[in-house]
């Protein structure tokens, strides 16, 4: 009786939480842009979905955001790129800095790139739409801590 009690307040608390803009599913994530647009990204949480990222496809629009488990500086690598990206290093919420439209890498597929600071999120766009949506150091992308969580 009491495990059934348990259920039922569980199904009416589920349904009184605050409804949010930036919604969040189990590979997808709702980002507000510091332009007031907003986008639905994939999100890599495993470190398999972070090896693999955009690579090998013809078109990574919207993006991808990846939720990293320590907060550090990153190193991220254009391995199996198909197209030029810009590359958002964030640290809670807070873009730290911009790498925009890195070349894609025929001779050294495997050249790597790092954020300039530690920072717990990347978020990998395609290449021009980082200036196209005001991204730029100390804005904020809303939604993506609720992703990360």
């Amino acid at each position: 009786m009491i495990g059934g009690l348990f259920v039922v307040l569980m199904l009416v608390g589920a349904g009184c939480g605050s409804v949010s803009d930036n919604t969040v599913t189990s590979d997808k994530a709702t980002l507000e842009m510091p332009s007031g647009k907003t986008i639905t990204v994939d999100v890599a949480r495993t470190l398999s979905e972070q090896a693999t990222g955009l690579s090998g496809r013809d078109d990574v629009s919207p993006g991808m955001l990846f939720c990293m488990s320590k907060t550090e500086v990153q190193n991220f690598w254009m391995l199996g790129m198909k197209v030029p990206i810009d590359v958002v290093w964030i640290h809670g919420g807070d873009v730290d800095s911009v790498s925009a439209d890195v070349p894609l890498r025929e001779n050294d597929d495997v050249a790597r790139m790092s954020s300039l600071g530690p920072v717990n999120m990347v978020l990998e766009l395609p290449a021009g739409d980082a200036e196209k949506y005001d991204i730029e150091p100390d804005t904020f992308i809303a939604g993506a801590v609720e992703a990360c969580g």
